[in-house]
């Protein structure tokens, strides 16, 4: 299910995709000078490891370390896109770590997208 929604001048995407047993979700906010994404498995959003990324490319971990390559691709992705610093969080399942990267992208694209139709 695709959501999006503007509430006080921050706009919002919320997406989720499954396949092969596993079910990833996400939200994007745009900020004026940012972007928040904050990706999870599960029913519940948790905050995870924290990578935050500038346009020209440069990223560092701020929190955590595990899901830290999943991402920088994402950030890097989104601040590409964007032209703007992105913060991602990613809370994944030990399991499903290796298998998530490329939803995750594909979940990332589908929820830029989705600002993009809505402004």
């Amino acid at each position: 299910m695709r959501l999006w929604l503007s509430m006080m001048g921050i706009r919002f995407s919320t997406d989720e995709v499954a396949r092969d047993g596993l079910r990833l979700r996400g939200a994007l906010a745009e900020l004026e000078n940012a972007v928040l994404a904050l990706f999870w498995e599960g029913e519940r959003p948790s905050l995870g490891t924290l990578t935050l990324t500038l346009p020209g490319g440069a990223t560092s971990t701020l929190l955590g370390d595990r899901y830290h390559v999943v991402g920088q691709l994402v950030g890097e992705r989104l601040a590409s896109s964007y032209g703007k610093m992105v913060l991602v969080s990613t809370r994944l399942g030990a399991s499903s770590e290796a298998r998530a990267a490329r939803l995750l992208l594909e979940l990332a694209e589908r929820l830029a997208g989705g600002l993009a139709k809505d402004g």
